[in-house]
């Protein structure tokens, strides 16, 4: 299949998840629309993402106790454990299992992208251990301490470019984080506003190391290629990415065992 192919099959995919998106606010009922919003964005990734990478929602602890809001889209390496709740959809996820989260947003104002910001906060706080391995082309990384959990927000619509990105630099400074900003935001039908990688640019035989003095964020207009630039980003970090030696003896005190 030709970029060309895979350009226009993103476009049918996008309009139809625009479409769906539609009739499910014939619910009259926002939770339930919005909860069949998040399902249509997980049935686009289902089929797109690798073998080893599953989606899954739920809320994400780590081994010191702490613990994730509740989250629309987790992606999970089936490679690792996860908690068993009795779902084929939900379960209680091991931060160590955990590569990415994505946020569903019928509309993305600068007052939801706050509150979804305090959500991927809590997030990225989590505890992780064991190495975490990042290969792609000439480039091997092994990091005796995990980056934090990918985050990133897919909205239906929202506010303009310019009002995200400034409430997201003003978040970032309060708290005096930039590691709170999300990884990419999607707006559908407008574009991608995507933040500056941790990791290096791999282009070729060319390695391109990243800035580690700033956050930057970069919007794109997108109106007919927003999901395809979305999809491509987060394919493009989460791929290389793999979780190694482990240790997972804190979830598991063999002393309180009764």
């Amino acid at each position: 299949m030709s970029a060309v192919e895979i350009k226009l099959q993103f476009r049918r995919i996008a309009n139809a998840l625009a479409a769906a998106a539609e009739v499910a606010a014939g619910t009259g009922h926002a939770g339930t629309t919005g909860r069949m919003r998040e399902m249509l964005v997980q049935q686009f990734l289902r089929p797109h993402l690798p073998r080893n990478i599953k989606v899954r929602s739920g809320v994400i602890v780590d081994s010191a106790g702490a613990k994730s809001k509740q989250q629309d889209c987790v992606l999970v390496d089936t490679r690792l454990p996860l908690v068993d709740v009795g779902s084929s959809t939900d379960a209680l996820l091991l931060a160590e299992s955990v590569v990415a989260t994505i946020e569903v947003k019928s509309f993305l104002s600068a007052q939801e992208l706050k509150t979804t910001i305090e959500s991927i906060s809590q997030t990225t706080r989590l505890t992780r251990n064991g190495m975490q391995v990042y290969r792609k082309g000439p480039v091997e990384m092994r990091l005796p301490k995990p980056n934090s959990i990918l985050t990133y927000i897919f909205a239906y619509n929202g506010a303009s470019f310019e009002s995200l990105s400034q409430t997201i630099a003003i978040a970032s400074y309060e708290k005096n984080d930039g590691g709170i900003a999300p990884d990419a935001v999607c707006l559908l039908k407008k574009g991608v506003l995507l933040r500056s990688q941790l990791m290096p640019v791999v282009d070729g035989s060319n390695v391109h190391l990243p800035s580690l003095a700033e956050t930057k964020l970069t919007a794109q207009p997108l109106d007919k290629d927003a999901l395809l630039a979305f999809y491509h980003r987060l394919i493009d970090d989460v791929m290389p990415l793999r979780m190694e030696n482990i240790d997972l003896d804190g979830y598991f005190s063999h002393g309180d065992l009764e």
